[in-house]
């Protein structure tokens, strides 16, 4: 905490250092934080929108798919495909967080690496 105090002071002309050679290196994310946005899915409309806020944003969403397949089997069968592109062509990841009767998925882009384990 001291070293941060120091780097702030350092910084805003606080305070001057004499003779201090060997300075600290400080890495500062590219995105400070993530928005994980959670959405029910209920047509292809709102699938599409979710994803381009996924390319765009570069932000996680949590989606519902349960009332898609259920309302909409032929566009639930093209949101898999364009998940397959997705992760094919950008580099995002998409992986099934539960199938108890809810088809729940994550999908992040490819700044934000997904560990299974």
């Amino acid at each position: 905490m001291k070293d941060i105090m120091d780097y702030l002071k350092k910084n805003l002309g606080l305070e001057e250092e004499e003779g201090k050679d060997d300075q600290e290196t400080i890495i500062v994310p590219e995105h400070s934080f993530y928005e994980i946005v959670l959405m029910k899915v209920q047509n292809i409309d709102e699938f599409d929108y979710a994803l381009s806020q996924v390319l765009d944003e570069k932000n996680p969403i949590i989606m519902d798919m349960s009332i898609l397949e259920k309302d909409s089997p032929n566009d639930f069968k093209l949101a898999g495909e364009k998940l397959k592109s997705f992760r094919d062509n950008d580099g995002g990841e998409a992986i099934l967080l539960c199938k108890n009767g809810r088809n729940i998925i994550i999908i992040t882009p490819a700044e934000i690496k997904l560990i299974r384990k």
